[in-house]
């Protein structure tokens, strides 16, 4: 910094207070500390430039402090109950605190002291400053500020501002920098899982299908027991169609055993894998291909009590057995419990005839030509959603590549400001 006068002096006229002098000082760290005198007002002021955490490279604003000492405001928490040396007094009223976000080239005229001045009294209470003062003060604020702007060593104080906190502020823009990084090399390994994923689906779209077996109208009958084992009838199943709206299902209309009606059983579609796996036992013939249906036509009754929504078993089908799972999912249309699940007698036979039907599934000849049906008449879905998802991914990356190279350049125009 270009070596400077101890203090120099100035005089100013400012509305309200006539004319004061201003004895001007240049601290260290880019810290001009100004000592007022006049009517009504005496103390002194220290505008310091703000190198700010996520601001400008080069300190585009002040804050102007109220009091001596160079130190950083703020930092220390006694400050709130400690006197400044020497805080200025306007109208015999004593300003503590500071005001911040100053624009130099052009400070506010009024209502911009921030919330950090106000009056300390000598017992430690704080208390608020009237209109009358704060506008006064607000005047001294901006006759400083003005002054300050046109300092010839104005650039030379700024420097050396920012280069106190140069550390501290490379330090930063560095932690920001490999936050981002590191979001980048999650979303280039989410981008390659995605990759992955559509080639499978592409491989899938590709593979010659299979010969799927049609409906077998034979009625076949069909034990079922509950958790425990014990018989709980003989259920009359035949096949009504098969991959009939959604591929790769197989609707059962059964009777007997206090059941009647149709389930539709087929693959998992709660996942979206390129082959879907485990089971899907809905209650009544599925005839359309949304998920999210809650009524299907030819609901069962089960007991007298019409029940409607599905099983999705996605994990490991040699886990089913005409025993397991114990409780499974049902809703009642009908009944007392109309609206909720059914009571436990209902829940327990409709159970052990999900697990009937998902076997009687599984055990089809057909099966795997069955799940690639299932697989190919979701490809285009989940084509779709690959590709968008590798959009959404492609245009996150750029945004957080540009936003990284962007801290990456204030970090090295910190460090070259260090030296």
């Amino acid at each position: 910094m270009t070596p400077q006068p101890a203090t120099t002096r100035h005089d100013t006229e400012i509305p309200g207070f006539g004319r004061l002098s201003l004895l001007v000082t240049t601290l260290e760290h880019g810290h001009v500390r100004y000592v007022v005198r006049g009517p009504h007002v005496r103390g002194t002021f220290v505008v310091i430039p703000e190198a700010l955490y996520n601001g400008t490279v080069l300190p585009s604003t002040v804050k102007v402090q109220f009091g001596d000492d160079a130190d950083p405001v703020g930092d220390d928490l006694s400050f709130w109950s400690t006197h400044r040396p020497d805080e200025p007094v306007v109208f015999n009223v004593r300003l503590h605190g500071w005001t911040e976000s100053i624009n130099p080239d052009d400070p506010p005229s009024n209502y911009f002291l921030g919330p950090h001045a106000h009056n300390l009294r000598d017992n430690g209470m704080r208390r608020e400053l009237s209109s009358a003062i704060r506008r006064r003060a607000e005047a001294l604020v901006r006759a400083v500020v003005v002054h300050w702007a046109a300092l010839p060593h104005r650039q030379d104080l700024v420097l050396a501002a920012v280069r106190h906190r140069a550390v501290k502020l490379a330090e930063h823009e560095a932690g920001k920098a490999a936050e981002l990084e590191a979001e980048m090399a999650r979303v280039q390994a989410e981008r390659k899982r995605i990759r992955d994923r559509l080639n499978a689906v592409l491989g899938v779209v590709r593979r010659r299908p299979l010969p799927v077996r049609p409906a077998d109208p034979a009625p076949v009958k069909v034990p079922i027991v509950d958790n425990t084992g014990r018989s709980m009838g003989v259920l009359t199943v035949r096949e009504v169609a098969v991959s009939d709206v959604v591929p790769g299902t197989v609707v059962y209309e059964v009777s007997g055993a206090r059941v009647e009606g149709r389930f539709t059983v087929g693959r998992d579609r709660s996942r979206p894998r390129p082959i879907p796996s485990g089971v899907r036992v809905t209650y009544g013939h599925v005839s359309t291909r949304s998920p999210y249906e809650v009524r299907q036509d030819r609901e069962p009754t089960v007991n007298g009590v019409l029940l409607g929504g599905y099983w999705n078993w996605d994990a490991r089908t040699d886990d089913i057995t005409s025993t397991a799972p114990a409780r499974l999912p049902g809703f009642a249309h009908s009944g007392v419990r109309a609206g909720m699940s059914p009571s436990s007698a209902t829940e327990r036979r409709a159970s052990a005839v999900l697990r009937a039907l998902a076997l009687r599934y599984l055990a089809r000849r057909d099966v795997a030509a069955l799940q690639l049906a299932a697989a190919q008449g979701e490809a285009p879905e989940r084509l779709r959603e690959c590709r968008q998802a590798l959009r959404e991914l492609r245009e996150n990356y750029r945004t957080l590549k540009a936003a990284a190279a962007r801290h990456r350049d204030r970090e090295a125009q910190y460090r070259a400001l260090i030296g």
